[in-house]
Formats: structure tokens, C-alpha cells, sequence
């Protein structure tokens, strides 16, 4: 039908005394991917979750196909032919890849029982059709990578053939080829006539996969047209509702050579994956680590934290270490910002107030019992210092937007005062505005002598922001670039194994 299909309009969602979603709108076109976006905290994920049946909106309706919804849970959302696949994702980890993909639908025998055997066969045979490789349906989803998990997530949404399909930032955990391997049947879902609703904040995905756009700000919509009339600034302007020079802050000059050395790795390695990395990081410098995913970074960061077994030699501040369990890292002064903040990070159902103080106990702390004075002074420096969004530091870290939880995480790292700061992809599934937050906090905390390993899938974050770029292929060193080297296109080069090793 050319009429619109997909009409959310004047939806009100208040959480205590704020105001979530204030009469927001959004209208979609069958045979369109339209996406929306906006910064952390704007009202994408509540507007989605009232479409999803996870949360009930206080006022306004929902129409598809010109008839009016009445989305009381997930399951009403699943019959009226709405698949989600939200950002944080709904599988059950001790279940096999199989089982996920066709719960609740499984074939079975007479007596009730599940047909294992039929549901492999079936499992297969539909990750085959949808153009996945490399996961056996057959292993548990704990098994997988982070990677692997959001595309059996995807998977099992397409398999119920829905009418509308929401994708809230399904692309933040994929590699390149994973991204064109879900557009592609995203395209193809909308081809089939279905209506895709796609959040990224990766403006140069939503260029080249959308139709349409909608942008929100403050819990309203303020802004929607087709792909070719909103070019990129004009997106960000709508989205921060200011314009914005630069997203990068200018870059200084690189520590000098002979500047102190905070740590350096001799003949560093963790098997399988990390084979004898040998490097330097120099205090108040930031050290980006670039190639294809899977080729050694996260056991580096991992083994560094003291999270995996290691061999070879680490000397910080001229003092050999031995990293055999976390505390032996942090002892040191290396804090490691993980992958995966839900289930790494955070612990999301204690308050935002413990979530920051939990790494700084014996700081806030008198005779054993945590001092409510110093832990307030703590918690609210933090809070003010990342401009953190919330109503209350004793709500859950739940309550909050990903971007705010991400401060939260960011807020916890820094009350530790770290020496060495591990960032692994710490930008990954965060708006505009709050990655621009983060980049000119890097650039402060060097300012101030900290050191930062940065690992990042995105090129253009690592050839903006680091000092120097070692890039990784299959667990070993392949180029060390800086200074005019240090080119997005060095950085790919080397990822595919173009690039000999180079010492700056």
C-alpha cells in the first residue's frame, strides 16, 4: 500500500517526574527502511519498546495497516507481526544457537517432546538460506562471540517473517562483512514489502541502507525526510540542537621518544589468540590498536587486565609486574573499560550511586563501612564532571540510556585514577553527541599524564584520536604507524595484511 502503514503518533512514556517520550511521532511506508536517530537518552529505545509490547505508553496510538494496536506485551507485539531486535540482546546463554532460533516454535514428536534432531535440520537449513557461515547451531549461545550472538539474534527475528522488523543498533557488535551481510537481507525484508526501522548512530550506515530518516531530541520527534534531502550535518545539527565545529578535538603533538615510558611489553602473549607482542606506551599518550576483529586485540586487553592467562614481560613505571588476576592490574594502575558494558561493566541492577563507587570502596570507606559523605562527594564529582543524564543516583543503572550507562561506566574507571586506561571499543552503540563527550575527555586525561590503550572497530576514531596505531593480524604486530602514516587507509591496509611491519 502507499498510504502509510506504520503510524506512532503523539506518544507520551513518563518514568516517575520525567518525561521519556513527549508526544512523539514517527511514520513509516511499507516497502521502506526508515531510520531513526538521535543522541542517548532522545526517546528511540522507549518509543521502540512501546511498539515491542516491553513497555506501555501513557498516551497516543500505534496504527499498522491503518488499524489500531493494542501492545499490552511482547507477545501481542509477536502476533501482530512486530520482531524486535534490541540492543541488548534476549537470548538465553545455555541454550544451543538451534534452540534460540525456533523457541517456542519447535518441531516435535508425538508425545510433546521436543524433536532435537528435526530442530538442528531445521536450524541449519534456515541459517544456510539466510547467508550465515561459521556458527554451528548445535553450540551454546555462552559459547559464541559477542559478534555471532547479535546475528543469531537477527536471525531469529527474520524467521518469523514479520511485517515490521526494529533493528535498535544491531550493527554496534558486527564486523564490515557481518554489516553487509545483515543490509543485505534487510533490503531484501524490504523488497518483500516489510517495514524496517533501523537505529545506528553510525551516520554512514544510515546513509547507505535507509530511505528515510527521523530524528529525535528530548523525547519528540524534530525532524524526518528522505536520505538524499538531510545530509549528515544537517542530522547532527537536528540531533544536539546546535551545530557542532569538529567531533574530533584538535590533536596535539605526540609525547616526545624520549618521554617517560608507563609500560612496556617484552615478548608479550596469551594463548592461542595474542603471539609476542613487544611495545611501549608513553605517559600522556594515546596508543590506538586497529585491525579486523578476532586478530588478538581482546585477549591483549584481557591479558593485560589480568583476566587471561599471559607470558612474557610487562614493566610499569620501571617495575616488572605479574598480571595473574585482575587485582595485580589494578594494583598496578591499568582499568580496563570492557567490550560489553551490560554484562562486563555494569551491574545494572544496583544503583547508578554504587555502580560508580563500587571500584573505589577503600577510598570512600571509614574503619570498613562506607562513609555516605564521601561517597555522595565521589558519586556526584562523577556525575557532574560526564554531564551524566538521570533523575536520581539511587535509581538502578537500568533506568538509563546506553550513552548515560557508558558515563556511568566511564565514572567508575576514572574515581580509580587510573595510570594505564584500557578502552575497548568504548564508543561502540553511543550517539554523537556523548562519543564527542568521551573523545575530549581522552584528550583530558592525557593532558594530565594518564596513558590509553584504544581499541576501536571504528577507522576513523583510531586515525583521529591516537598518537600512534600499532594494527594487529593474526595475534602479532603488523604495522606501528604515526605521523604521516597514520592514515584511515594505512590502518585498513594493514588490517588485511598489506602492510609489513613498520616501527615508528
Amino acid at each position: 500500500m502507499n498510504s502509510s502503514a506504520l503510524v506512532l503518533s503523539g506518544i507520551k512514556k513518563s518514568f516517575g517526574g520525567v518525561e521519556a517520550l513527549r508526544g512523539a511521532s514517527l511514520t513509516c511506508q511499507r516497502g521502506e527502511i526508515h531510520a531513526l536517530i538521535g543522541e542517548n537518552g532522545a526517546g528511540k529505545s522507549t518509543l521502540i519498546k512501546i511498539l515491542a509490547g516491553a513497555l506501555r505508553a501513557d498516551a497516543g496510538e500505534v496504527l499498522l495497516n491503518g488499524e489500531a494496536l493494542r501492545v499490552r506485551s511482547p507477545l501481542d507485539a509477536q502476533d501482530a507481526g512486530i520482531a524486535t531486535v534490541f540492543q541488548e540482546l534476549s537470548l538465553i546463554p545455555d541454550l544451543t544457537v538451534a534452540a534460540n532460533l525456533f523457541y517456542s516454535m519447535e518441531p516435535r514428536v508425538r508425545a510433546g517432546r521436543i524433536d532435537k534432531r528435526a530442530l538442528r535440520r531445521k536450524a541449519a537449513a534456515t541459517m544456510q538460506e539466510l547467508g550465515v557461515e561459521g556458527i554451528e547451531v548445535g553450540r551454546t549461545i555462552r559459547e559464541l562471540s559477542l559478534a555471532q550472538r547479535q546475528i543469531v539474534e537477527i536471525c531469529k527475528a527474520l524467521i518469523r517473517e514479520p511485517d515490521v522488523l526494529v533493528l535498535d543498533e544491531a550493527t554496534s557488535a558486527l564486523l564490515p562483512e557481518q554489516v553487509e551481510w545483515l543490509f543485505a537481507n534487510v533490503r531484501s525484508f524490504a523488497e518483500r514489502g516489510g517495514i524496517a526501522v533501523f537505529i545506528s548512530h553510525r551516520l554512514e550506515e544510515i546513509e547507505n541502507l535507509s530511505h528515510r530518516v527521523t530524528v529525535f531530541r528530548g523525547g519528540v520527534d524534530v525532524g524526518s525526510g528522505a536520505i538524499g534531502e538531510m545530509p549528515e550535518a544537517r542530522l547532527v545539527e537536528l540531533m544536539l540542537g546546535h551545530r557542532v565545529d569538529r567531533v574530533y578535538p584538535e590533536q596535539l603533538a605526540a609525547p616526545a621518544e624520549n618521554q617517560d615510558v608507563v609500560c612496556e611489553l617484552s615478548d608479550f602473549s596469551s594463548s592461542p589468540s595474542l603471539r609476542h607482542v613487544s611495545m611501549a606506551i608513553r605517559r600522556g599518550e594515546i596508543v590506538g590498536v586497529g585491525g579486523l576483529q578476532g586478530q588478538g586485540q581482546h585477549a591483549l586487553f584481557l591479558a593485560l587486565f589480568g583476566a587471561r592467562r599471559s607470558a612474557g614481560k610487562v614493566v610499569v613505571n620501571g617495575r616488572e609486574i605479574r598480571l595473574r588476576r585482575p587485582e595485580d592490574a589494578l594494583a598496578a594502575g591499568l582499568v580496563l573499560i570492557p567490550e560489553d558494558r551490560a554484562t562486563e561493566g555494569l551491574c545494572l541492577s544496583l544503583a547508578i550511586r554504587d555502580n560508580i563507587s563500587l571500584g573505589s570502596l577503600r577510598s570512600v570507606s571509614r574503619w570498613g563501612l562506607i562513609d555516605p559523605g564521601r561517597e555522595r562527594r565521589l558519586v556526584g564529582d562523577m556525575v557532574k564532571r560526564l554531564q551524566i543524564v538521570l533523575r536520581n543516583t539511587l535509581d538502578e543503572a537500568s533506568s538509563l540510556s546506553g550513552g548515560n550507562q557508558q558515563k556511568v561506566l566511564l565514572g567508575r574507571v576514572l574515581a580509580q585514577q587510573p595510570l594505564i586506561l584500557l578502552m575497548y571499543d568504548a564508543t561502540r552503540g553511543v550517539d554523537v553527541g556523548t562519543k564527542t563527550e568521551i573523545y575530549r575527555l581522552m584528550r583530558e586525561l592525557c593532558e594530565r599524564g594518564v596513558s590509553i590503550l584504544f581499541y576501536s572497530t571504528d577507522v576513523s576514531e583510531l586515525a583521529n584520536l591516537s598518537d600512534r596505531v600499532i594494527v594487529l593480524h593474526d595475534g602479532a604486530i603488523r604495522a606501528h604507524l604515526s605521523g604521516a602514516d597514520l592514515k584511515e587507509h594505512q590502518i585498513v591496509a594493514a588490517s588485511v595484511g598489506g602492510l609489513r611491519e613498520q616501527v615508528a
